[in-house]
């Protein structure tokens, strides 16, 4: 009877032995790929030859394609890079040239004096030179858009003022604030009303609108009476504009109201 074969002894040390081969070469792929990342002759060795590998640094096809891919990849990187760059040095131009334009389109517009004197109104009979540029002064304040008023109807009214009597003082009373509506309806049934009583302030537009354009998202009925306003919770009787100066008043809980007051004590009632 034949004897059994003996199993093949593999040495303790052939596994340490193969993991310092694979380390090695890793070291040698690591350290060739930063070669070629960081000297242009390299590269230019690396892809020597044509993209099929043939006439390339080596005789052998297969290693000429390999040694050329960092090379390649490297190439194809600094080839976006550039047309990036090109890009973005075409935008600075245009921009550059269009503050250009601007410029220049600034420095041809003649300089106005906003405090020079109307012609008219120096030339009205009995009429001075300080009279009349405190009735210029005074038709100037405030722009026709916020009061309703142009600029020529004030001197207009100046003159004839003066015309009937030099002696009298220039006064130009200021154009009323725009009155706000009396109901505005907004979407999902929400309807924003001037809720003054009668003979009290009048709601002026600038604080009705300012409610309108709010965005409320939440309204917290238990004691203290709370909003979400514009991602803000908000207490009943704090403050929400100082320069219009207005306060959330309170919460009408029967008729499901949120009551704002100004400044002045005009009210303005939004539902929810």
């Amino acid at each position: 009877m034949a004897a059994p074969k003996k199993p093949l002894a593999i040495p303790a040390y052939a596994g340490c032995l193969v993991k310092m081969i694979f380390g090695f070469a890793v070291l040698i792929v690591m350290g060739y790929c930063a070669l070629v990342a960081l000297n242009p002759k390299a590269r230019e060795w690396a892809t020597k030859g044509a993209k099929d590998g043939s006439g390339g640094p080596t005789p052998f096809k297969a290693m000429n394609q390999i040694l050329a891919i960092p090379a390649q990849a490297i190439g194809k990187t600094k080839d976006v890079v550039a047309a990036g760059d090109a890009r973005v040095g075409l935008l600075d131009g245009v921009i550059a040239e269009e503050e250009g334009k601007k410029k220049k389109g600034r420095a041809a517009q003649p300089v106005i004096d906003p405090f020079a004197a109307p012609a008219t109104a120096a030339a009205t009979p009995g009429v001075s030179a300080a009279r009349a540029a405190a009735a210029a002064g005074a038709a100037s304040e405030g722009t026709p858009a916020e009061q309703g008023v142009s600029r020529a109807a004030l001197l207009a009214m100046a003159e004839k003022k003066l015309a009937e009597d030099p002696a009298a003082p220039v006064v130009v009373a200021p154009p009323p604030e725009p009155v706000a509506p009396a109901q505005v309806k907004l979407g999902g049934g929400i309807v924003v009303s001037s809720a003054s009583p009668a003979g009290g302030p009048v709601v002026h537009a600038a604080f009705f609108y300012w409610i309108v354009n709010q965005n409320i998202s939440g309204v917290f009925q238990s004691p203290p009476h709370r909003i979400m306003l514009d991602r803000r919770l908000v207490y009943e009787g704090q403050e929400i504009n100082a320069a219009l100066g207005i306060t959330f008043d309170h919460l009408e809980l029967a008729n499901k109201l949120i009551v704002f007051r100004d400044k002045t004590g005009a009210l303005v009632t939004r539902s929810y």
